[in-house]
């Protein structure tokens, strides 16, 4: 059905929309396509109706638009700026549409019959009764001021001339337009035969790319496997050489063992046969020292031990070896006051080295078993006589108190 003029709004692209009007703003058709040509939009908007105004949404004019516009010779509409989307959606919301391209495109209508409706009032109150109105807007439109449209529309005859002229003018775009549009089909039809070898290559390259992913991830397991060997391997080579270390330290120790053992076996042969007694050595009259000799060679009831430093030493560190029960403290040097008061009142006997004639060997000291006995005995007899004397000196006293 022809609507007369019409207000045509366009948004080309992958999907093309088209909004026509009639020139009072009434919505004639709205549609969008994905296959849609230049000369299916321009067959499609002929079925309605002459376009007087063709629209667009941005600024500048899409291509496709401004080819239609040149097929119509319409008036190409622009907005100063390209319309805001919350525009759009205002101006074509009480008409409703199916996608986003048709929104564009009837709001680019909408937005050009709202900038043209107060002229087209203005143009229908000083239109002359009989006179068609929308052809005055239609000069109008094109640059005729209104008097000037209506002188021009009084004379028939220049008027048929001139719209004969127009529609010549018309055919002639519109049949260039279809020479273009030809030639462009043709390019498409190449192009689209070029874009399905470029596929066919694309699905090749896919199918070489799927074929590299599957050889990489075997190498990526291959290797990741290769890695896990190689760090098992790492951390068993480094618990090898930690058990090495550790080993090297045990042999010494045997090896120290070894030969304190030698020594003792050599000390214990020696007082099995009564030939020499062994002197357990303490190196200095302290905890850590009487502990340490301990821990090497053991103290036991009836050792003698040799005390290389007796001084520094208390009544604490003499009590730690009494309490080992030992025969004999042999000293090198003299000791505290206190600690030799410990050892003469718990009985442990204490032998000057100079009295007993020490041998050193390794880290035992011995001495003829003969020469300790007498100074032993020595030393207790010393001590009884101490002890005689202070029990005569006791009793001299009270004697004299009587």
């Amino acid at each position: 059905m022809q609507h007369g003029y019409l207000i045509v709004g366009i948004d080309p692209g992958t999907t093309t929309a088209v909004a026509i009007l009639d020139i009072r703003g009434g919505l004639v058709n709205l549609f969008s396509s994905r296959v849609v040509s230049i000369s299916d939009v321009i067959e499609h908007i002929t079925r309605y109706g002459r376009p007087l105004i063709i629209a667009s949404d941005v600024t500048p004019a899409p291509n496709t638009v401004e080819k239609v516009k040149r097929a119509f010779n319409a008036v190409l509409f622009l907005p100063g700026d390209s319309l805001p989307t919350e525009e759009k959606i205002n101006l074509a919301k009480p008409f409703g549409y199916c996608n986003e391209h048709e929104r564009d495109a009837l709001a680019a209508a909408l937005w050009a019959y709202k900038d043209c409706k107060n002229k087209f009032t203005h143009i229908e109150k000083k239109t002359p009764i009989g006179m068609d109105a929308d052809e005055v807007k239609a000069l109008v439109l094109r640059g005729f001021s209104i008097d000037v449209a209506i002188s021009q529309l009084s004379r028939p005859d220049k008027v048929k001339k001139g719209q004969k002229k127009e529609v010549k003018t018309i055919n002639k775009q519109v049949l260039e337009l279809q020479k273009m549009i030809h030639r462009q089909e043709k390019q498409i039809s190449r192009l689209r035969e070029y874009v399905n070898e470029l596929q066919s290559q694309i699905n090749q390259k896919d199918d070489r790319i799927n074929e590299l992913v599957r050889l990489l991830k075997g190498i990526k397991f291959k290797d990741q496997r290769a890695l896990r060997k190689a760090r098992e391997i790492e951390r068993r080579d480094k618990e090898i050489s930690r058990l090495k270390k550790e080993l090297l330290k045990k042999e010494r120790e045997i090896s120290l063992l070894s030969t304190q053992i030698d020594r003792l076996k050599y000390v214990q042969t020696l007082d099995f046969f009564g030939e020499k007694m062994p002197l357990k050595v303490i190196s200095s009259f302290t905890r850590d020292s009487i502990l340490e000799t301990e821990a090497k060679y053991g103290l036991k009831k009836g050792d003698a031990v040799f005390l290389e430093d007796a001084s520094g030493g208390s009544q604490t560190t003499a009590d730690l070896i009494i309490s080992k029960g030992v025969r004999a403290v042999v000293t090198q040097n003299e000791m505290s006051h206190a600690a030799e008061k410990r050892f003469v009142n718990m009985g442990t006997p204490i032998v000057p080295a100079k009295d007993v004639n020490i041998h050193r060997i390794a880290d035992f000291a011995v001495v003829d078993q003969s020469i300790l006995d007498r100074a032993i005995q020595k030393w207790h007899e010393k001590v009884m006589k101490i002890r005689a004397e202070k029990v005569e000196s006791l009793i001299m006293e009270y004697k004299k108190k009587i």
